[in-house]
């Protein structure tokens, strides 16, 4: 007889739902969602390429270019060519990309503040360690 709800499916719904959320605050910032994603990995990796972005993201390359044309034309991040490699081009934030990751990044405090209060620091500790052993078991099957 099937469980009605496993482990997985509650850890599902959660980031379902904590996505679901950072929809909402680029919304409010007047951000795209595909737009997200490369503004938070540019934020972490200025001058990162189109290619480790679309890696890191398991996005096509084509897809990241066109966001990244229309981030471009938006007024979110900035192509330079690389200098020791003029055939590779380098991505930047504005400051109005540095902006949105920032809200962002204030976004994701704020929230993840909440739900910490919402449990005692054992049951923190306990909740880490329990994704942490999720994580490791997903890493090991690579077919995932």
């Amino acid at each position: 007889m099937r469980k009605e709800r496993t482990a997985m499916m509650a850890v599902g719904m959660a980031h379902f739902v904590w996505e679901k959320c950072n929809r909402a605050a680029a919304a409010r910032l007047g951000v795209p969602e595909s737009y997200l994603k490369i503004i938070l990995f540019l934020a972490r990796r200025p001058g990162a390429g189109q290619k480790e972005i679309a890696e890191s993201s398991h996005v096509s390359a084509a897809a990241v270019n066109q966001t990244v044309k229309e981030m471009i034309g938006a007024g979110f991040v900035l192509k330079a060519a690389d200098r020791t490699d003029r055939r590779r081009a380098r991505l930047f934030l504005t400051p109005e990309g540095e902006r949105v990751a920032e809200e962002m990044r204030g976004s994701f405090e704020d929230r993840d503040a909440r739900i910490t209060a919402a449990l005692t620091p054992e049951k923190e500790r306990e909740l880490i360690a329990l994704l942490d052993a999720v994580r490791a078991c997903l890493e090991e099957e690579t077919a995932c």
